[in-house]
């Protein structure tokens, strides 16, 4: 193992501990467990380099604010006495970055409405009260329309579409003075815009959420948890952590419905990924210390495999490609095949001439993003 990726696992197994441990039931958490005393202790040994570059590797994983958050509590607890000063400083510091884009994220959702139909913001609020990199929404608006929408009432201007992009009618636009990119995810979702049907289940099941002043729509939890599998288990093949913590977030509390959510994911072909993500997220669970998660016994069995195949790279969690990426790939695209979706399984047989598109055009440029 490289020393970039040996600490990037090292950070990685910090930010479990620490996140998942907090999160566990009361008879569960262990404040002299021994994964609980290393971390602490690795956490004080650290040098003001290490101290910035765990902060940045936590921003990696859309944990930053939280982590901030939770490490508050732990001094103020007595717990953890860290050589460096500001937790309070630097956890304001996100927050107004935060509270800047959640004010813009209202003023899209504002201007798409104008176009008669209601946007779905995806995954932008699962990381609560962090956020990602840039702003995920999804219309059924036409592509005129949201494109119209957004030049004219926030002078966005037009991001280049890749090929993937096109595929799945994605738009990326740049809103001037917005540091994240908006995404917007137009009549379709999946990486070829092989969902075309999911989008129609995911305004009706959605719902509201309040966040100050603002209020958006959401999806529901079942449906967070099948968007978060397309992306992870069906495109990227890598985990951040902020989508263990996630999926640990809504199972501890008893929010998935996991025979609806069985229910709905095999329609889309994509049971065995959502399975497979809430395997590795319990054994996660599992390495902290914690014990593993309250999954129903047909969710660990519909599973191909857990963390046990998964390995830190130098920034995410890996899911490797040969054989278990490919092998979920197959299975969706024979699944959507016999449902007879086939314009989704027309789509999805684009992918892996796609991918190797992107790989070559990688090699070669040194960048993928004009393909992928």
């Amino acid at each position: 193992m490289t020393r970039g990726r040996g600490l990037a696992a090292e950070m990685f197994e910090t930010l479990a501990v620490l996140h998942l441990h907090a999160l566990a039931p009361a008879g569960q958490r262990g404040e002299s467990s021994p994964q609980i005393e290393r971390v602490l202790s690795r956490l004080q040994r650290m040098s003001k380099e290490e101290w910035s570059e765990f902060l940045r590797f936590a921003e990696l994983q859309r944990v930053c604010l939280r982590t901030l958050q939770l490490l508050e509590k732990w001094a103020a607890a007595d717990e953890v006495a860290l050589r460096f000063e500001g937790l309070e400083d630097l956890a304001q510091v996100e927050q107004r970055k935060i509270g800047c884009a959640i004010e813009a994220l209202n003023k899209v959702v504002r201007a798409l409405e104008l176009t008669g139909h209601s946007p779905v913001v995806i995954k932008t609020l699962d990381h609560w009260p962090d956020i990602g990199s840039d702003l995920d929404l999804f219309t059924a608006a036409t592509e005129g329309d949201t494109v119209r929408a957004m030049q004219s009432e926030l002078q966005a201007e037009v991001q280049p579409q890749s090929w993937g992009d096109r595929l799945a009618h994605k738009w990326n636009f740049r809103i001037p003075g917005l540091p994240q990119l908006v995404e917007i995810h137009v009549g379709c979702l999946g990486q070829t815009g092989e969902q075309d049907a999911l989008p129609a289940h995911l305004r009706e099941t959605s719902v509201t959420r309040d966040l100050g002043s603002f209020r958006f729509r959401v999806p529901a939890a079942e449906e967070q948890v099948a968007l978060a599998t397309l992306q992870r288990m069906y495109r990227h093949f890598y985990i951040r952590f902020t989508d263990l913590l996630n999926l640990t977030g809504l199972v501890r509390a008893g929010r998935l419905d996991f025979t609806r959510l069985r229910t709905s994911a095999q329609r889309w072909s994509i049971w065995p990924g959502v399975a497979t993500l809430l395997k590795i997220t319990s054994d996660y669970n599992e390495r902290a210390g914690i014990g593993p998660l309250p999954l129903p016994e047909f969710v660990v069995r519909s599973a191909r495999f857990g963390a046990e195949v998964t390995y830190v790279g130098k920034q995410f969690l890996r899911v490797p490609m040969l054989p278990q990426g490919s092998q979920l790939f197959l299975q969706q695209l024979i699944g959507t095949g016999v449902a007879r979706h086939f314009r989704a399984a027309a789509r999805l047989s684009l992918l892996p001439a796609l991918a190797a598109a992107a790989f070559v055009n990688l090699r070669i440029t040194g960048d993928d993003k004009g393909i992928w």
